[in-house]
């Protein structure tokens, strides 16, 4: 577990999940998605996860996550609001941006987990997470890596350049979000997207 204090702080973790758990995964990927189109992004998302999938979940212990961050009191969404299984297509970015810090039920949210499901990738194909605005940190999607950090006003992220991979190749994620109890001190927002 690398941890990296610019462009802000968050932790790197080479080979999170085994090649044989990403390829299984890859084997029980879903065929139903809910696509989104727009001027922010061009991605898909799912909370159907299959099996293998959900026994990722179940198998992350909170307090890696709280020793990742410092944050302690967190929890995961067990319905998984706006986190799942999420995919970008040929053509496909997410704007840069700062993520909603609150949950419909009134919980903070604090942390993303992003675990990486790519079974091969190439740096020319784009999608890297490009995390900070001056001077980004470019974190390539390579399969079994995962990515945690805190949310915040300042933690800048996404993939905005378009994703130049062949047709029949998508950047694989699954996406988790940890929480804690008591709302933001700051003033409540959705995600905030970068002005282009």
């Amino acid at each position: 577990m690398q941890a990296f204090e610019t462009p802000f702080p968050h932790v790197v973790i080479e080979d999170f999940l085994s090649q044989e758990v990403v390829r299984q995964i890859n084997q029980d990927w879903p065929t139903n998605w809910t696509k989104k189109s727009g001027k922010t992004s061009v991605k898909w998302h799912t909370q159907r996860i299959p099996d293998s999938a959900r026994s990722v979940i179940e198998s992350i212990d909170v307090a890696l996550v709280e020793k990742a961050t410092g944050i302690s009191g967190l929890f995961a969404d067990s319905d998984l609001y706006g986190a799942g299984l999420h995919c970008i297509p040929r053509g496909g970015y997410l704007k840069t941006h700062i993520d909603y810090n609150v949950h419909p039920k009134g919980w903070h949210r604090r942390v993303n987990l992003l675990i990486y499901l790519n079974e091969r990738w190439e740096d020319s194909w784009g999608g890297h997470l490009q995390l900070g605005l001056e001077n980004p940190k470019l974190i390539a999607p390579i399969g079994g890596r995962c990515v945690i950090f805190e949310t915040n006003d300042q933690s800048w992220h996404g993939h905005p350049a378009p994703l130049d991979c062949p047709a029949d190749v998508q950047r694989r994620s699954l996406a988790l979000y940890y929480y804690t109890p008591e709302p933001p001190q700051a003033k409540a927002h959705t995600t905030i997207y970068k002005a282009a």
